[in-house]
Order: structure tokens, then sequence, then C-alpha cells
């Protein structure tokens, strides 16, 4: 008699076969969808307009992209953009040139009474490559401490700043609506103040606040009234002077006796100044930069480092082409392309992430960032008066 493991159920053989299938599919389609988002003609980065302005701004990046050979392809929003790199490049490329003509041209072989230049060079040639080696390791080293110290600022600027500010004026109109139950008028002037306090910080980076009422006012954003606008043009820092108006509306809550406990009235009192302190966090890393004789001896380092590393491998290429060493004059040239190349990218980026709200295509979009604000509001607001009902036990 057959036994039960010798019987075959094909319902069961059916079913195994069908799960491998669907592994087979799942693991293709992964496959596929990892190779289409690292080598995929589609763009890198996501670029949202303004519904007002129209402007693009980068919202999301493909990291798969900037891992793979796509990156060398790739342009738009990066440093490669950036003009001021490919002109210290040149001028680099030209001492190099300034220094590796001579050589050619005087480069002779070593007589019975002249020491040559080929055999001077020889004799430094150690030397100069250790120096060169010195450089950078010393402005390797200084740059990474630097760009350590840049992000975490334009890290703190994005999360305690902006997060912390989109936090206490949501938190405060939820409060609001749900334990206080204002006027939607209420409602209202603490969504357009939250929404004004952030505009506000990125038309101070752009010198536009001399046009505080074209751009936030019922001209272009529709965000504050004529008469506010007036009144804020008084005020000396005007991104924080706004929450002074939200501290008077809860105040005006408990004066009217709307806010029925003293615990609640702290709460959002303690909402009003998180968001202030919020803005205060933003403008003092903007106002308050790296001190300038560290960013100043960086920069000389760099410079320094570029400078001796065109002449010095300028010295050498000149001698390796004279001798013919091909493949030694592609090293020297290689070098000379990648080290100043690296060196000044990382230097300009610093700058740009010292102040991501001037405006930039890759800095932070503010006008994105007012909307989803009043968006986010409204949407907790209509979450509350469309919540079922709970059920009893």
């Amino acid at each position: 008699m057959a036994s039960p493991r010798s019987q075959h159920h094909p319902k069961l053989e059916h079913e195994k076969k069908e799960n491998f299938l669907d592994r087979l599919k799942k693991e293709r389609s992964s496959l596929y969808e990892d190779l289409t988002s690292a080598y995929g003609t589609n763009e890198h980065g996501t670029y949202t307009p303004d519904k007002v302005t129209g402007k693009e701004f980068l919202t999301d990046y493909e990291p798969m992209k900037l891992s793979s050979l796509r990156v060398f392809f790739l342009a738009r929003g990066t440093i490669m953009k950036n003009p001021t790199l490919f002109t210290e490049q040149l001028l680099i490329t030209l001492i190099f040139l300034a220094c590796a003509t001579p050589v050619y041209v005087y480069f002779r072989e070593e007589t019975h009474n002249v020491v040559s230049l080929g055999r001077f060079i020889r004799q430094q040639e150690g030397k100069m490559r250790a120096f060169a080696g010195i450089m950078q390791f010393l402005t390797a080293f200084m740059l990474s401490f630097y760009t350590a110290i840049t992000v975490g600022r334009w890290w703190t600027m994005r999360a305690q700043g902006i997060g912390g500010l989109k936090a206490a004026v949501v938190d405060l109109h939820m409060l609001l609506q749900q334990c206080v139950d204002p006027s939607e008028q209420m409602l209202e002037a603490v969504r357009r103040y939250g929404r004004a306090s952030l505009l506000l910080i990125f038309m101070w980076r752009k010198k536009e606040l001399d046009r505080m009422k074209q751009i936030i006012g019922p001209e272009k954003y529709n965000i504050l009234t004529d008469e506010e606008c007036d009144l804020l043009e008084k005020a000396h820092c005007r991104h924080e002077t706004i929450w002074a108006w939200q501290t008077a509306l809860v105040t005006k809550l408990k004066e009217a006796g709307k806010v029925k406990s003293d615990q609640l009235f702290i709460m959002l009192l303690k909402k009003c100044t998180d968001g202030r302190a919020a803005v205060q966090c933003i403008h003092t890393h903007l106002a308050v930069k790296i001190p300038m004789q560290y960013v100043h001896l960086l920069g000389l380092l760099v410079k320094m480092h570029n400078l001796v590393l065109s002449i010095i491998m300028g010295l050498l290429f000149g001698a390796a082409f004279r001798n013919g060493y091909t493949i030694l004059c592609v090293q020297l040239f290689a070098r000379l392309l990648i080290l100043p190349f690296l060196f000044n990218a990382i230097l300009l980026i610093n700058c740009d992430l010292g102040d991501p709200f001037n405006g930039e295509e890759a800095d932070f979009p503010g006008e994105l960032y007012q909307a989803a604000l009043g968006a986010d509001c409204v949407g907790l607001s209509s979450a509350a008066k469309n919540a079922l009902p709970l059920r009893g036990p």
C-alpha cells in the first residue's frame, strides 16, 4: 500500500507552481524598477512649480540616479550649474600650462659642466609630490570639518526652523478649533499669519521686504491685507513680530471667555512662543554665520593647494611630455582636473548651503512650503468636522 507521502496532490502542486510564478514576477518587477530608477531617462529630480509665480523648485530627487553612471550626465540642480566652479578650473589650467611650457622648452639632457633642468626636476620630484600630498591631506581635513558644520546648520534650519514653525501653526490651529471653537475668521488669521511669517524669511534673504505689500498683499499671494502690511512695515524683524499677533489672538479669546482653563491657555501660548522660537532659530543661523576667520583660512588653504598643485603638476608635466611619457602626462593632467575641481565644488556647495532661503532652484521652496502649511491646517480642520462618531462598547 502506498504511503501518504508518495501520493500526489494536484491542487497542492498547482498552488506551489502559482506561488513560484508570483515570486518570479515580483522579483522581475523589482529588478526592472531598480534598473529604471538608476538608468532610466526620466528626470533625476522632481521640480514642482509654484501656482502663483510658476517658478520651479527642487522638491525631491532619485538617489539611485546619483549613485549610478547616470551621475555623469546630470546637471540641473547640481553644483555643475555654478559658473564660478568652471572659471576657477580654467584659471588653474592656465597656470598649469604656464608652468609646463617653460619646462618643455628649456628641458635638455645633462652635460658634463651644466646641471640640466631635467635633472633638477628629477631630484626634486619626490619632495614636490610629498609637499603636494601634505597640502592635499590638510585641505581635505579642513573641508570635511567645514562641511559637517554647514550641513548641520542647514538641517537645523530645515528641521527646527521651518519644521518647528509649521508644527506650531498647525498645532495652534488644531487646538483652537477643537478646544476653543473660535470664529472662522480667527482661524483664517492664524493660518495667514503663519504663512506670512514663513514667506517673510524668504523675502528678507532675497531683499524683497520693500515689496512686501506687492508679494504677500492682495496683489499676489493675498495673505495679508493692505492695513496689516502697513502695520507690519513699522516692525524691525517682521517674521518674528507677526507672532505677537498670534499671541494677541489667543489672549483675546481668553478675555472673551472662550478659553475655559488656564492649562489650555498656557498650552496655546506655548505654541505661539514655539513658533516665534523657530523663526528666531532660522534668523540666528542666517544672520550669524560661521566665523569669517575660519572661512577665510579655509578658502586661502584651498586656493593655495590648487595653486601649488597646478605649479607642481605643470613642472612635472613639461618634463614628462618632453621625454614622451604619455601615461604619466595623462595622470598628471587628470590629477590637476580632479582634485581642484572637487575642493572648489565642496567649497561652493557650502556657500549655497549656508543660505538656502535666497530663492535658488535647489534652495528651500518657500512658496510651496507656505501653501502646504495652509493646506495642512485646512485638512486637519476638515477632518475634525467630518470625524465619524464613536461607537459604543
